[in-house]
């Protein structure tokens, strides 16, 4: 793969709450596929409203969200079935093709990295990095995708699901029948929902009864897990392009958040959490959580990369799966790219191997 002759088209912001995390890890992947010098480097934007649009300005203008203002924005067109790969643009009366060898839809959270986006490259006959509609759809839906990882035995935290309408059908049995498979504390979080949007934890009825109508105002369906004291280890994982499609797992790295739980600011806003890469676990930990990582991608016909997140059980040390994630953050401060980095991929060279992922 010659990555100075690819068209590469990037897909930025959307719809989700994690816009603005998307313009950011975009603009970081827009820097170095600049740098690499390919051919021709296309640039989509999604508005909050869903309207795709196509931008060829300066790449300062995105992080801020000021790129929708500039000049150069024009309509963008997707046609179903076309013969060859990319979109047009519209400008007035003015059609234009823009022929496309790879999309890299950078994009987080729903209406992006749940299938919906995936679904819509492949009707339009593209290829684009990442998973899958499969993959996606089930790694974004915590109750999917925990059912699929108790079914081939990785093992998590104890857990259970509600339905909003059972919910607010009947609040009093929904308490009652949770607290019959766990005991306080308790997470509970949107089923659909990434970058931990929603989740709180609760240590009481009155508390459950809050985290629940916080989570379901994000989506129709609330995860509640029993609350684990231990340690946050996170893996990359990046399919190879060698014959037998192996994975690469990265060395680990540990979350150190800087308050009860690594939510959305902690991510984010706050600059307190730390990142420790990479951090010395005993091997047979090390050796689970990259069993599990594997094992895990596999199972959802994962394509690409993913990153994988786990606990460490305090009072056990048992290895608990929490998710995988398959459009992980680019920001600067992600752990998708540092633990890639410490493994032998720095930016360049991981942007390169995913490029070829995608094409094979």
């Amino acid at each position: 793969m010659d990555i100075n002759k690819l068209k590469i088209c990037v897909l930025f912001g959307g719809q989700s709450n994690e816009h603005e995390i998307s313009r950011q890890s975009a603009t970081y992947i827009i820097d170095i596929l600049k740098s690499m010098k390919t051919e021709v480097l296309d640039l989509i934007g999604i508005t909050k409203l869903g309207e795709f649009k196509f931008y060829s300005g300066p790449t300062e203008l995105i992080p801020d969200g000021s790129w929708e203002n500039h000049e150069s924005v024009k309509d963008v067109l997707l046609k179903p079935g076309h013969q060859g790969q990319g979109f047009f643009t519209l400008q007035g009366q003015e059609l234009d093709w823009h022929a496309i060898d790879v999309f890299f839809p950078v994009l987080h959270g729903k209406m992006g990295e749940d299938g919906t986006m995936q679904g819509l490259l492949d009707v339009i006959n593209s290829q684009y990095v990442g998973c899958g509609v499969l993959a996606s759809s089930i790694a974004m839906d915590k109750v999917a995708s925990r059912m699929i990882y108790d079914s081939v035995g990785i093992p998590q935290a104890n857990w259970t699901w509600l339905k909003k309408r059972k919910f607010f059908a009947d609040q009093d049995l929904a308490i009652k029948n949770i607290l019959k498979k766990l005991t306080y504390p308790i997470f509970v979080k949107p089923a659909n929902a990434g970058s931990s949007v929603g989740i709180t934890k609760a240590g009481s009825d009155e508390e459950l009864l809050e985290s629940l109508e916080l989570a379901f105002e994000y989506d129709t369906k609330a995860v509640l897990e029993q609350a684990i004291v231990g340690r946050e280890i996170e893996v990359a994982v990046l399919e190879l392009t060698d014959r037998n499609r192996n994975l690469l797992v990265s060395v680990p790295g540990e979350i150190i958040p800087d308050r009860e739980f690594y939510d959305y600011e902690s991510k984010y806003i706050s600059d307190g959490s730390k990142l420790i890469i990479p951090v010395q676990l005993p091997e047979e930990q090390l050796e689970q959580i990259v069993d599990f990582a594997k094992r895990a991608f596999r199972t959802v016909d994962g394509q690409g990369l993913c990153r994988a997140d786990f606990f460490l059980e305090e009072s056990t040390g048992k290895v608990l799966m929490n998710e995988i994630n398959t459009m992980p953050g680019f920001t600067g401060i992600s752990m998708y790219p540092k633990l890639m980095a410490e493994s032998g991929y720095p930016s360049s060279k991981l942007i390169e191997a995913l490029l070829a992922s995608a094409l094979e």
